[in-house]
């Protein structure tokens, strides 16, 4: 079984536990978004099997980058409903990040669509970048750091079986020409992950770790390896496709907070993104507010509405 086909089953069977929570119908908003990543994976390998002399190489390095990001959203809230029957808490800062991974798709899945197209039809320029990250004022949550960690170790899977791929289709013919780079990328990611991975570890022990080890383990685990095995997975499909691209990016300029709702069981306890949050997100919690989130699946549904078949399967849990 495909791994983003175990993952995508892990969390519909929370979803269908869960489906009267808030916090789920957000999530699951979203995801229809990311789904659009299986419909393009058909039509792609479609294309792949027609053949016709066309060049594919710019549709499957948009599709390799679409696959990433959706695979780092699952994972990022995947934490939250390991145990069905008792879903855990998810940071907001890990929610912020899943769901701008998530609203990549709509451009990545148009990006691959018009390459089938047409060779070199799409303008949507490459290589394609994870976004900045998102951070939370203070310390780094534990559990952000924990979804960092699983959704590395997920696209590791993920892009190991890609290489694997590649090898054998080239059989004792030569070696393929992105592969000696996304090799080398990766093994240079596992060497911060290690460190990061250490630094989570005592973390996780209870162990005292200075605010800047704290920040650094963040760093490792998103530039140092999210990141890299992003340009990785697209330089296995479009060899160079990476020579340029940034290490780090900065994040824009905050936009001033909207004045927190009154608290009647849905409202803020804390400030917006760059606050304090005590609370966070989790399923059944006092405190979890609707309506910074509500806009995600706002455009989960329009997207849908609008553009029909694009997500295979529109709104609702039926098509999870």
């Amino acid at each position: 079984m495909r791994l983003r086909d175990a993952l995508h089953q892990e969390l519909a069977k929370a979803f269908g536990t869960h489906a009267a929570d808030p916090l789920v119908q957000q999530i699951a908003g979203l995801r229809r978004i990311g789904a659009a990543v299986f419909d393009v994976q058909q039509e792609l390998e479609s294309a792949e099997a027609q053949g016709n002399g066309r060049d594919l190489r710019r549709a499957r390095c948009y599709f390799a980058a679409l696959e990433t990001l959706v695979t780092f959203a699952d994972a990022f809230v995947l934490d939250a409903f390991a145990d069905p029957e008792h879903p855990r808490h998810v940071p907001e800062v890990t929610f912020e990040q899943a769901r701008a991974f998530y609203l990549r798709a709509p451009d990545l899945a148009t990006a691959v669509r018009q390459e089938i197209a047409y060779s070199g039809g799409a303008t949507h320029a490459l290589p394609i970048l994870p976004g900045p990250r998102f951070e939370a004022a203070g310390r780094c949550p534990v559990e952000h750091l924990i979804a960092m960690q699983r959704a590395a170790r997920k696209v590791e899977e993920v892009i190991g079986t890609r290489i694997e791929s590649l090898r054998l289709h080239a059989g004792e013919g030569p070696e393929p020409v992105g592969l000696r780079p996304a090799v080398l990328k990766m093994a240079a990611a596992r060497t911060e992950m290690t460190a990061a991975d250490q630094v989570l570890g005592a973390l996780q022990q209870g162990q005292h770790v200075s605010s800047e080890v704290h920040e650094q383990a963040e760093a490792y685990y998103y530039d140092g390896v999210l990141r890299v095995y992003l340009y990785a997975a697209q330089e296995l499909e479009l060899p160079g496709v990476t020579a340029s691209a940034p290490a780090t990016e900065q994040e824009p300029e905050a936009e001033e907070p909207p004045a927190p709702a009154a608290d009647a069981g849905f409202g803020f306890r804390g400030r917006e993104r760059g606050g304090d949050w005590g609370q966070g997100f989790g399923m059944g919690q006092g405190g979890f507010s609707l309506g910074g989130l509500i806009a995600a699946d706002v455009v989960g549904n329009l997207i849908g509405d609008l553009l029909g078949g694009i997500f295979g399967g529109g709104g609702g849990f039926g098509g999870w």
